[in-house]
């Protein structure tokens, strides 16, 4: 069997759906060499594919380089031609638009993360919007089986896009092992001096847009500075690149007075988070909807307290290891977050409960459900 995978978002720039590409890729790999029956792979790289991460994986599959940079342009010429001439009996497209525009060859296994511009059309922009509602209507149409990474987005893809449940298989994502609880001085004061850390914070990780509800925590954590229900020393990082829509956030922390209180570190180095985690005194996580929530799992991993919603996939993969709350009420994620601060028992049950639920996610185990799909469809 000849499998092929869209390699355009082989690089950590695309945040977690690169992170989820690159896991997922590498495990397969791994799993595909001790099979009886061992796949072929084929990557179709392209000018955004991290070189980096092919040198990891030269030696274990076929690269093939796809000059185009624009999606459409290989979605509708370059990907349906060397499907063709690569003789690829399943393509798997890690992201919705990685599927190809016409000429279907063989199979086609789409992962969809998420429906959120359906779900919550308001936190897009227009253009982006009318990208993805047309490329998951022909996801809807084309794939031969769709991914998901929870039941939440598979009950989502089940109703906006119409499509019976038996084509939607959910696939949790996997956590790497070097989220975990031990807390290296080194690593932790070198991420501190190169972001700026103050040595206490409360932390958000994720790209800045509306969707991610950083103005309701913003103003959370003014209620508790006012009220003196938090330790003036302890700060605000959000850690993550601009996204769209985002002069909101920064306009609420200006009228709110917290210029000096709110650290914006924009894109984070990915080998920098395990430490920038492990550095909190709590990860809040106020995501009006998330298809997954990898930030989520990682900081339960490094055995940091979290605060998140109640919304989507959050809960399913918390598994009650997490405070949740409704990320609309300010009231509520401020009196969560000074509940977590001030009770040392409630933080040590969330540390351990945390640890043991993150340590239920392997990506491992989503190589082999996903290699076993392929099989299924081959």
């Amino acid at each position: 069997m000849r499998i092929g995978l869209d390699g355009k978002v082989l690089t950590l720039r695309a945040g977690g759906i690169g992170r989820y590409a690159i896991n997922l890729t590498r495990a397969m790999l791994a799993e595909a060499a001790v099979r009886r029956r061992k796949p072929e792979f084929v990557i179709f790289t392209g000018p955004q594919t991290s070189r980096s991460v092919m040198e990891e994986f030269r030696g274990h599959c076929n690269e093939h380089f796809l000059g185009a940079k624009s999606s459409l342009l290989r979605s509708f010429v370059h990907i349906p031609l060397a499907l063709r001439r690569m003789r690829i009996d399943v393509f798997h497209g890690m992201d919705h638009v990685g599927i190809p525009f016409v000429g279907k060859t063989g199979r086609c296994v789409v992962t969809v993360h998420d429906v959120i511009p359906l779900v919550l059309p308001g936190t897009f922009t227009r253009r982006h919007r009318l990208v993805v509602r047309t490329a998951l209507a022909r996801v809807g149409r084309q794939a031969d089986l769709i991914i998901v990474p929870s039941r939440a987005v598979q009950r989502d893809v089940v109703q906006y896009l119409r499509v019976s449940e038996d084509r939607v298989a959910v696939t949790p994502h996997g956590c790497e092992a070097r989220f975990n609880p031990s807390r290296d001085p080194a690593s932790l004061g070198a991420a501190a001096a190169r972001y700026g850390l103050p040595a206490r914070y409360l932390l958000a990780v994720g790209t800045l847009e509306p969707r991610k509800n950083l103005t309701t925590l913003v103003r959370a954590f003014a209620r508790l500075r006012d009220r003196s229900e938090i330790d003036p020393a302890v700060g605000l990082v959000l850690a993550g690149a601009r996204g769209w829509l985002d002069d909101p956030i920064f306009r609420t922390v200006q009228s709110l007075g917290l210029d000096d209180a709110v650290l914006f570190t924009g894109f984070m180095d990915d080998d920098d988070l395990p430490a920038v985690y492990q550095g909190a005194e709590l990860v809040v996580f106020p995501s009006l909807y998330e298809g997954f929530g990898l930030p989520l799992l990682e900081a339960m991993a490094c055995g940091v307290p979290v605060v998140a919603s109640n919304t989507s996939a959050l809960p399913e993969v918390a598994g009650g290891a997490a405070m949740l709350v409704d990320p609309l009420d300010v009231e509520a994620l401020a009196r969560a977050v000074a509940r977590v601060l001030d009770d040392a028992a409630l933080r040590g049950r969330l540390r351990e409960d945390g640890i043991a639920r993150a340590a239920e996610f392997s990506w491992q185990t989503a190589a082999r459900r996903t290699l076993d799909a392929y099989a299924s469809l081959a």
